[in-house]
């Protein structure tokens, strides 16, 4: 089997080469690419043998979006000309694409760009994909009955928002504390860990399947969540009686662990409560916080090592679309997932790069919270992960599933050459955040080890 060079950024520059930021008079930030978008084409040379276990075409027996549509596909790793020729004779194709971006610009549409690009272009011009951003065709808590009654063909959901309606979902946000936090390394090793553990429940996968609903990308689990506040918050004295926006039921649990009080905002009305005084904190990614202007009102970032604030993960879906269109159809859209994971990495990261700007902008530091409140954290997470799976919603040893995952995952980014050479306060001078191609082989490795046995056949 061939390596695959058309999905990858190994071979494929990204959406956007290079992104800059500027703020406008009003001091909203938006990005742009100081190059020329690059077309998607096969580097010469790139492809390589492959060994896996799966042959191409026939992976698919592992649950999830294994079943295949009708016609003729593709093998995995084959060349732009042979996936070209794969669409032929299928007729034209118009997917509604519903991301999670409020619009093409920001760096949380990386992922977006690259799902674009990759289909349009290696399908030959059969499939269109209509983008429909800022969630203007259903929110996220009508996401799901949009995709089974075929309003949106494919989108980025946010269960989280659906506890009691995904509690399975739930369960591995509530896992997601136990990932632990660090720039790069425990970034990557979250998500290819909690990716590869969904991918193999049949009961997450099933929880999904069961409402007419194919997953593509199961679990993205987004950036670190951290706490975002007006003053420094280190010590256990600093939380006490503070009051801290949050988004779910995991992070009330673990902010009642330090003594704080959890207050439920709405994510446009969080600025206006920073600015004011009206809450002390948020809880967020460094992505969220530069879409909503956080970091200007709230520039101390507190943030854990051993432990982490329950993650806002997402997951990509395919609709009801999906079970009529030919399997070349499924097997690109599913064989774009490599790239869609590599940049939704690529964003948390670059949230983390220029979160750091903004953090120095308004005099702020980025602070790690005190040993003895990220032992309560700790303590209360173990708890949480526990009660899961006494519910069911987790498998039995989770906390040691997840742990061992980690660590494998953690491996991994140690052999490709991934290393934390620093912090998160001096991230911006070790960071590449210039070289798109940097993160494309983790990417694929996770893509190949992980996802390629539920490839459609």
């Amino acid at each position: 089997m061939l390596r695959p060079s058309t999905f990858f950024h190994a071979a494929v520059p990204g959406p956007i080469d290079r992104a800059r930021s500027t703020r406008g008079r009003d001091g909203s930030r938006s990005f742009r690419s100081t190059r020329p978008r690059a077309a998607a084409a096969v580097a010469a040379g790139a492809a390589l043998t492959l060994a896996l276990s799966a042959c191409a075409g026939s992976a698919g027996g592992g649950g999830g979006t294994g079943s295949g549509g009708s016609g003729e596909g593709y093998e995995y790793g084959a060349s732009e000309e042979e996936i070209r020729a794969a669409f032929a004779d299928i007729d034209p194709i118009t997917i509604t694409y519903q991301p999670s971006a409020q619009s093409a610009q920001g760096i949380d549409a990386y992922r977006a760009l690259a799902f674009i690009e990759n289909i349009e272009t290696l399908s030959d011009g059969k499939v269109t994909v209509e983008a429909v951003y800022g969630q203007a065709i259903a929110g996220y808590t009508e996401l799901g009955d949009a995709l089974a009654d075929g309003r949106v063909d494919v989108a980025y959901m946010l269960p989280v928002y659906q506890p009691d309606e995904y509690p399975v979902f739930q369960g591995y946000v509530t896992g997601s504390t136990l990932t632990g936090t660090s720039p790069l390394v425990d970034e990557l090793a979250a998500n290819a860990a909690l990716g590869e553990l969904t991918w193999n429940d049949p009961n997450y996968l099933a929880e999904f399947e069961e409402k007419g609903l194919h997953p593509l990308n199961s679990f993205n689990a987004a950036g670190a969540v951290m706490a975002l506040c007006k003053d420094p918050h280190t010590s256990a004295e600093d939380w006490n009686g503070n009051q801290v926006r949050v988004s779910g039921t995991a992070q009330s649990a673990q902010l009642e662990a330090v003594h704080g009080s959890p207050v439920s905002l709405q994510y446009t009305e969080t600025f206006e409560a920073l600015e004011r005084g009206t809450i002390d904190c948020t809880f967020s990614t460094t992505l969220a916080a530069i879409a909503g202007g956080f970091l200007d009102v709230a520039p101390n970032v507190g943030y854990t090592t051993d432990v982490t604030f329950a993650r806002g993960p997402g997951a990509v879906m395919a609709g009801s679309a999906w079970e009529s269109w030919p399997l070349a159809v499924q097997q690109l859209v599913f064989d774009a997932m490599a790239d869609e994971f590599t940049e939704s990495r690529r964003g948390d990261l670059d949230g983390n790069y220029f979160g750091l700007e903004s953090v120095r902008s308004a005099g702020g530091e980025f602070r790690e919270l005190d040993a003895d409140v990220q032992s309560s954290l700790l303590e209360k997470s173990e708890g949480l992960v526990e009660a899961e799976i006494e519910k069911g919603t987790l498998p039995e040893g989770s906390a040691e599933a997840i742990a061992e995952s980690m660590e494998k995952w953690r491996g991994i980014a140690a052999e490709l050459g991934y290393e934390d050479a620093g912090t998160f306060s001096d991230y911006d001078e070790w960071y590449p955040q210039e070289d798109t191609e940097y993160l494309a082989p983790y990417g694929q490795r996770y893509f190949e080890e992980v996802m390629l046995p539920h490839r459609p056949s």
